[in-house]
């Protein structure tokens, strides 16, 4: 039987989906005006790209943390308060000025962030019955692609006009507002809003130990898990590359202004809000809750569309394949995202999202010094986009191996 969705879950989904825009509007501020930057501090492309890495690896080194964070305390303050950090992050970022004290303000940012992701997996997880659990996850992961446009536009916008340190005062401002709104409004589930749990996932979570220690073991024991989390490592190589060098790699390569590069950017990545919600909706209603031939699918759409980026194409071609790029950098996102939750439950949801975010952050940390060094060796785009392509493929073969069950403990 069909639950009927209640109309406070849509209310706590959308202040989720803004939150988590506004998250994404301080984090992808860097890399439109990442030329300006570089201008600015004379580094190289390997400098620049080293500078972000400082970013994921305080991500990386928070994501299980986080995650338990999220299920011992419940989402809503774990959210608001990685909000808070991000903010301070993002402001430091903005005062200083040696390369040092830059880093440390993108560790900062990075610690905040990493407390994101899972918490609002949590929070979506909680308030939808399980038969639609992709869906909802599809319209919220909405957001990662217009708050990827949006922080892009907004961020290379304000660097052209206001140089590129208003870059990381003005987001913050914007996050605080929206902060202040979910905390008054939203709720960690449900029945803190008076209304009757879900009983779908019951005799499961009745089976898992009451105690900490053995439900993270649970979580860093499970095989499928393991898989997942390679994949997921694959694709998060080749969406954070791709969201970070984009736009340098539309001003350098067709000679556009950053404010240009910024708009085409935002513009291609706008198809997948389109995307994620539909992919959801098949996987719930079409595949009866199968996600694993869809991620096949994306990962290969994926490794195809970059390995035709790293061919010298005309500026119109380039932005039609760079739009299908925008779809397959979102969609196998929210597949893998249910994972966690249909394999441990909403129990365990966030410490299971922030395992699998632990290896989608070491890839933050792997491609972007690595993608930096690649186009200063080659001196060329192309070399990038390729390797992009070997990465989306190696993730294609690995979801191949993807056991999925109702349960695994």
């Amino acid at each position: 039987m069909i639950q009927r969705v209640r109309s406070p879950a849509i209310i706590v989904l959308f202040l989720t989906w803004l939150l988590f825009t506004a998250y994404y509007l301080n984090r992808l501020n860097y890399s439109p005006v990442l030329p300006l930057i570089r201008a600015d501090l004379d580094i190289s492309n390997a400098g620049a790209g080293l500078l972000l890495a400082f970013f994921f690896l305080s991500y990386t080194t928070f994501q299980l943390p986080a995650g338990y964070l999220g299920d011992r305390f419940g989402p809503r303050k774990t959210l608001a308060g990685g909000g808070i950090i991000s903010i301070i992050g993002n402001l430091i970022f903005s005062q200083v000025d040696g390369f040092a004290l830059l880093a440390f303000g993108q560790l900062i940012n990075g610690m905040g962030q990493a407390v994101g992701w899972s918490s609002a997996i949590k929070m979506v997880v909680n308030w939808f019955p399980k038969e639609r659990r992709a869906t909802a996850i599809g319209f919220f992961i909405t957001c990662v692609t217009i708050g990827s446009s949006a922080g892009i536009r907004m961020s290379g916008f304000i660097g052209e006009h206001l140089g590129w340190r208003a870059s990381f005062m003005i987001p913050p401002l914007l996050m605080l507002c929206v902060l202040a709104v979910f905390w008054c409004v939203a709720r960690d589930n449900p029945v803190d809003k008076g209304q009757p749990g879900f009983e779908d996932e019951t005799a499961f979570e009745q089976r898992l130990p009451g105690d900490s220690w053995s439900q993270i073991r649970i979580v860093l024991t499970n095989r499928t898990l393991w898989v997942v989390a390679l994949v997921y490592f694959c694709f998060a190589y080749v969406q954070f590359g791709c969201l970070v060098w984009i736009p340098t790699f539309l001003s350098e390569r067709y000679e556009m202004s950053v404010n240009q590069a910024s708009v085409v950017a935002s513009l291609v990545l706008l198809p997948g809000i389109f995307a994620s919600p539909f992919c959801g909706f098949l996987s719930d209603r079409c595949f009866k809750g199968r996600r694993k031939s869809l991620i096949i699918i994306g990962m290969a759409v994926l490794a195809g569309t970059c390995f035709l980026l790293g061919f010298d194409l005309d500026i119109g071609v380039a932005v039609a394949v760079l739009a299908v790029l925008g779809l397959m950098i979102v969609m196998p996102d929210v597949l893998l995202a249910t994972f966690p939750a249909d394999i441990l439950s909403r129990k365990l949801t966030a410490t299971g999202m922030g395992f699998l975010t632990t290896f989608t952050s070491v890839s933050g940390i792997v491609t972007t010094p690595l993608s930096g060094k690649i186009i200063d060796m080659f001196h060329s785009y192309g070399a990038l986009f390729f390797s992009f392509a070997v990465i989306a493929l190696a993730g294609t073969v690995v979801a191949m191996f993807i056991t999925e069950k109702a349960s695994e403990t």
